[in-house]
């Protein structure tokens, strides 16, 4: 490891202009690719694991053609009156039905027997006005009508309607705040002509003048899921608001504050203007996801002009620092230097995920800021290693060799596990985690390649220069000491001197509570909290699983495999089929559920009743052994012959129910159900649905429901499984590697344990603050045990290294852990501060993940710190004494030098 430490340094030493030239090719070869790594047009396939539900997902798109499938809007309509069964409510169901019928959708709608392409709350009244029946003028004969034909239509029918007042209906007095109407049609979600007809028609139903009061909100997956721009604008703000905000912090990390008066104010007018261009950036974002806490009108300002007016805020105030004093000129450079830095692992890490993913999932979108925050830590330690050394009189040369030397051994100690922890999510079963973890890793080597030769090659172009002309300021570099934070973090050295047994107990108290915390952490996914809180369309979406179980809108597919004409297969079909009329949340049309499969195909095609009526099928039927009274067929009746029937009769309707092979065999079939469970009770449902379809398996096929909402708790069962699993990998593996480094290069195996524990107690704790809060376990926060451990890691690491270094140079613990927390202490909160604010800033999501990503984020990262400066410390003090108690050397001073490589060219 030290051999390859000192190649590098050796490396930028002799050829510092070959290491820029190098980056900057490297970084725009792959910058080509990085260009075309754009977000995946289904951004939620990325979170599927491999699972029956999954694939038997994917096997009725492909058989089935299922992206061509029941569509249903739902418009609720409601009167601040607190009554819809009214005669204004029947003229906007009648307005809002005409709208859908005459509107763009029309050419979509759909209509069996049992169902209307547009039905709504007001259904007995229409019914009864088509009948003969004089039209209602006032609310009283409205309500007596309406309770007149309810009671002639059957109680199947009636339970239906029924559903489409809210929960809080009064049935008694026929009073309720709000009804639905309903439309279903036939499209396919990838089809922007039949997209653009829904959109087109919710905008035609909001036009609708409707009476005082009353209001028409429609929703629909095709309008809530309908564009994208606004999510990809946010993320475009997400990532600009905190590459500005670290460029601010870092500005501060690194600022060398002028002597005189007036520079000192220049300064400090461009710190509050740059902070000024920050703010007017996260405001809009703010007021987009707290609009209680600002005005609207806020978030209105447009993301391009914000960038706009930020940019040019910094870039003035860097030229106005480069043109004002050789302080603030370092202040620029370092800053600058470090942000391109980012900026080309940045590229290099897109343009791998084009060259490996083609298209970027929706947790990829969010590593540019993960890597901004990550990548910072690399440059403002080997920065301030390299103007610590300066400062004491090192030539630049050697300088720069040293802070390579001395902290690029830590770096690729903190590169390697920090690595390896994002690595271990390829042992994932959900895609987009996988997908970060790689990219993660990739994008971290890469930072760690760059802050460790490009950025120190510029540094040593710039300052040899300086040096050989006289004007090197070394006083700015010096009493680093002396700054707030380094002074400030130093002083925390006083619980490790003077209370470390207590500081120990007090963690692992911490530490018992957020396991308990951990234990009782819930897991939670829905695709919906991926939409912005600001969507319209997800209010109403919240408004009908509040007030009526999730409305009409969701469907649940069964999915049966295997030979299904034979007539047990399809005896089998039907008495299942007659399960489902008991099955909770399976919604019921007349005396059958609300299902399309070749058994209720057969019936509308066979019923000399139904409007679809065939009487080639109907003939097919009768030979099959199909009476009136029974559905079944005869245990050697010719179901093929029946379902050929059907192909010839319908071959539309039939292909969407039964798939032919390719050898002509009757290889599956499906059951689309309309459904009302919601992702609460979905598990409840794939249960009921596995014991309905009984008699199916007991002949000998294979049956797996799904649905999104099914999908959704896979998801959730496979990210807790997963996840506990990749977290055990990541931290044994870190500490194997660690105590094998430690035990290999000083003898001193325990250091390895001793860096890893206090980042369990980071994890634990992490994971019970959410727990705390109320925050639930999903794709997103699932993450934060990488974090802990890709951000923890490097930070203990840092101060075991330093530590190590401080105590062959102090003559007792207490000096080197004070030193060690001064000088790297100093840096890891610098570096902390930078990733803390940059990663704030997703608390200002729109979407809900995102913005508890942002906060589990932040508190992780404190964390982190806060156990590197407070836990370790104390650990290593305890450690230390506990060696010297025993009357054994604690650091070999050999074996630690050893372990720096060599100190001088």
């Amino acid at each position: 490891m030290k051999s390859f430490v000192n190649f590098l340094a050796r490396v930028v030493h002799r050829a510092p202009w070959a290491v820029i030239v190098g980056t900057v090719v490297i970084a725009l070869v792959f910058g080509g690719f990085a260009g075309q790594f754009q977000p995946s047009e289904d951004q939620n396939e990325s979170f599927a694991p491999e699972a029956p539900e999954l694939t038997a997902a994917d096997t009725i798109s492909a058989q089935f053609g299922a992206d061509i499938s029941q569509s249903v809007m739902q418009i609720i309509v409601s009167s601040t009156g607190g009554d819809v069964i009214t005669v204004d409510g029947h003229v906007a169901t009648t307005a809002i039905q005409q709208a859908i019928l005459a509107g763009p959708m029309a050419a979509y709608l759909t209509a069996s027997p049992d169902q209307q392409p547009v039905i709504s709350y007001m259904s007995p009244v229409d019914q009864a006005i088509a009948a003969g029946a004089p039209a209602p003028t006032t609310d009283a004969e409205l309500k007596a009508l309406y309770t007149m034909a309810l009671s002639q239509i059957p109680p199947e029918q009636q339970g239906f309607l029924d559903g489409m007042l809210p929960a809080d209906a009064d049935r008694d007095a026929l009073t309720s705040p709000s009804g639905l109407v309903i439309s279903f049609s036939i499209g396919e979600f990838d089809d922007q002509d039949f997209v653009d007809a829904v959109v087109a028609t919710a905008d035609a139903i909001a036009e609708i003048p409707l009476a005082a009061g009353y209001e028409a909100e429609p929703f629909s997956m095709e309008l809530i899921f309908a564009g994208t721009d606004e999510f990809q604008a946010e993320i475009g703000r997400l990532f600009a608001s905190a590459g500005f905000i670290i460029l601010l912090v870092l500005t501060t990390v690194f600022l060398v504050l002028p002597k005189k008066r007036k520079n000192k104010i220049i300064a400090g007018v461009g710190i509050a203007a740059m902070l000024g261009a920050i703010v007017m950036l996260v405001l809009p974002g703010l007021a987009k996801g707290f609009p209680d806490i600002l005005p609207s009108s806020i978030g209105d300002w447009t993301t391009s002009t914000l960038l706009i007016g930020a940019l040019s805020v910094f870039t003035l105030v860097f030229a106005v620092w480069s043109f004002s004093t050789g302080r603030l000129r370092r202040t620029v450079a370092d800053t600058l230097v470090t942000m391109a830095g980012i900026g080309f692992a940045i590229m290099i890490m897109n343009g791998a995920g084009y060259l490996i993913y083609g298209s970027a999932g929706p947790m990829s979108q969010i590593l540019p800021i993960l890597l901004i925050g990550l990548g910072v830590d690399y440059s403002i330690h080997v920065t301030s290693r390299y103007r610590e050394d300066a400062s004491e009189g090192d030539p630049v040369p050697n300088a720069i060799t040293m802070s390579i030397r001395t902290v690029g051994v830590a770096l690729v100690l903190a590169t390697i596990t920090t690595s390896v922890g994002f690595l271990t999510n390829l042992l994932n079963d959900i895609p987009a985690l996988r997908e970060f973890g790689l990219l993660a890793a990739i994008g971290i080597t890469a930072s760690f390649f760059v802050m460790l030769t490009f950025v120190p090659a510029v540094r040593l172009l710039l300052d040899s220069r300086g040096e050989r002309r006289g004007t090197l300021d070394t006083n700015a570099l010096r009493g680093g000491d002396a700054r707030f934070l380094p002074r400030l973090i130093g002083r925390t050295a006083w619980l490790a001197k003077h209370a470390a047994i207590p500081t120990l107990i007090v963690s692992l108290i911490l530490g018992v509570l957020g396991a308990l915390g951990t234990s009782r952490l819930e897991a939670s996914f829905s695709f919906i909290d991926f939409v912005p809180v600001t969507s319209p369309y997800r209010a109403t979406f919240e408004t009908l699983i509040d007030n009526y179980g999730g409305g009409f809108g969701e469907e649940t597919q069964v999915l049966i495999e295997g030979d299904v004409a034979t007539p047990a297969a399809y005896n089998a079909m039907v008495d299942s089929t007659t399960n489902l009329t008991s099955v909770e949340n399976v919604v019921q049309f007349g005396a059958f559920p609300a299902a399309e499969s070749p058994i209720s195909l057969v019936l509308r095609l066979a019923n000399p009743e139904s409007e679809s009526f065939d009487p080639t099928v109907a003939q097919a039927a009768g030979a099959a052994g199909m009476t009136a009274t029974s559905l079944k067929v005869s245990d050697s009746a010719d179901v093929p012959a029946l379902y050929a029937a059907l192909f010839a009769a319908d071959p539309e309707a039939a292909s969407s129910v039964i798939h032919v092979a390719d050898q002509g065999s009757y290889a599956s079939a499906l059951f689309s159900l309309q459904t009302q469970a919601g992702e609460a009770a979905a598990g409840q449902l794939q249960e009921d649905l596995n014991e309905a379809f009984v008699p199916v398996t007991d002949a000998g096929l294979d049956v797996v429901p799904t649905s999104t909402a099914i999908i959704s708790e896979v998801i959730i069962n496979t990210l807790q499984s997963s996840q506990l699993s990749s977290l055990m990998y990541t931290l044994i593996a870190v500490l194997i590697l660690l105590v094998v480094y430690y035990w290999f290069e000083v003898r001193r195996p325990l250091l390895g344990a001793i860096t890893t524990l206090p980042v369990v107690l980071v994890v634990l704790l992490s994971f019970g603050i959410m727990w705390a809060a109320g925050i639930p376990f999903g794709p997103i926060t699932a993450t934060v045990a990488a974090l802990a451990v890709g951000i923890g890691i490097p930070y203990m690491i840092h101060v075991t290294h330093r530590y190590e270094e401080d105590r062959i140079r102090n003559d007792n613990e207490n000096e080197a852990i004070e030193s060690t927390l001064t000088h790297t202490g100093g840096a890891l909160a610098g570096s902390a501060m930078t990733t803390i604010f940059g990663f704030g800033i997703l608390m200002t999501s729109t979407t809900i993940p995102f913005r508890q990503f942002g906060l589990v984020t932040a508190y992780t990262i404190l964390l982190s710190l806060l156990a590197a400066i407070l836990v370790l410390p104390s650990m290593l003090v305890v450690w230390d004494r506990w060696h010297r108690s025993r009357g054994e050397m604690t650091l070999d001073p050999e074996l630690v030098e050893r372990s720096f490589g060599e100190t001088h060219e």
